[in-house]
């Protein structure tokens, strides 16, 4: 059986129009499935847990269409050591799941390639831990600071609506970024990675990523990859707010990392300490915290292949 769970109202509106289509197509009408529309923050978690704890016929494939926020949810809602291959549809406003994967084509290319494909690739997550909050996953990045006040403008955004049905989502970003460009104040934070602490007293921003990607197609760290072992970390600290403009400007290309106040490493486990109340967001989703700390998952997902083959 081939579950869909579905966020309607992701790109407003793109994910419910995405599926509609597709039930219309004979590859659709060829599998058996069932598909299941969350109802609004959080239930794609509590689909995604109450499904593969009580399925009665065994799950072929979970097939998520929707925003990156709508695949954090599933993902934190699967058990741990969930051997369910999964694939995403991009629906949403950013997509960079998507991206950071290589999936691409049409939704009904996508679903034909997920229904044919035979082969699945290993997705280690990162974890993170903030405060006395239950662990959770990540499935492309975290920031605290500057980026994650970024997150909670974009989401809030009067304009996010009108934007996401131009296919123009990152233009949201742009918009909260300047936005929060001009009110933002730098923090102390105290990061350790691996072991060795670093304190930090005018600090923009840190992410921590599995994949380049972040933001609807910024290149927040050109080089990085998923693997199972360490996160990519990039620092930004101790820099102007029109430098900060211009930095942003060069990101989509990953230039940015040539300006001195930006530092990139590589960790396997990174703690981060604050004393005020610290901005974060996790694939979008915002929050605060005042310590965090973040590993790679033991356990990997498994996404289908949904480009093998291809030429």
């Amino acid at each position: 059986m081939y579950v869909f769970i579905v966020n309607p109202v992701a790109g407003n509106g793109r994910a419910k129009r995405i599926i509609e289509k597709l039930m219309k197509t004979n590859i659709y009408k060829s599998i058996h499935t069932t598909i299941h529309m969350t109802l609004g923050e959080g239930h794609a978690g509590t689909l995604a847990a109450e499904l593969t704890t009580a399925a009665d016929v065994p799950i072929t494939c979970i097939i998520v269409i929707g925003g990156d926020g709508t695949f954090h949810e599933v993902v934190n809602g699967l058990p741990e050591k969930s051997s369910i291959p999964l694939t995403f549809i991009p629906g949403g406003s950013g997509n960079d799941f998507a991206r950071g994967v290589g999936i691409k084509g049409s939704p009904e290319h996508i679903l034909s390639r997920a229904i044919h494909g035979k082969h699945t690739l290993p997705y280690w997550t990162g974890s993170y831990h903030a405060d006395e909050h239950k662990p959770r996953r990540f499935v492309n990045s975290m920031g605290f600071g500057f980026d994650a006040e970024i997150a909670e403008q974009s989401s809030r955004g009067p304009i996010k609506h009108i934007l996401n049905r131009l296919h123009l989502g990152t233009l949201n970003y742009i918009g909260a970024l300047i936005q929060v460009l001009w009110r933002f104040k730098p923090y102390s934070v105290e990061l350790e990675l691996d072991g060795e602490k670093q304190t930090i007293d005018d600090c923009w921003m840190v992410t921590v990523a599995n994949h380049p990607y972040y933001g609807g197609g910024m290149k927040i760290i050109p080089h990085a990859h998923v693997n199972p072992d360490t996160l990519h970390i990039l620092v930004l600290h101790s820099i102007s707010k029109w430098k900060v403009l211009a930095l942003f400007l060069t990101i989509f290309t990953g230039a940015h990392l040539r300006f001195k106040e930006v530092s990139v490493k590589q960790a396997s486990k990174i703690n981060i300490y604050a004393k005020d109340n610290l901005p974060l967001h996790a694939d979008g989703q915002p929050g605060s915290c005042r310590k965090a700390n973040m590993t790679k998952t033991r356990d990997p997902l498994y996404i289908v292949d949904v480009n093998r083959g291809e030429k």
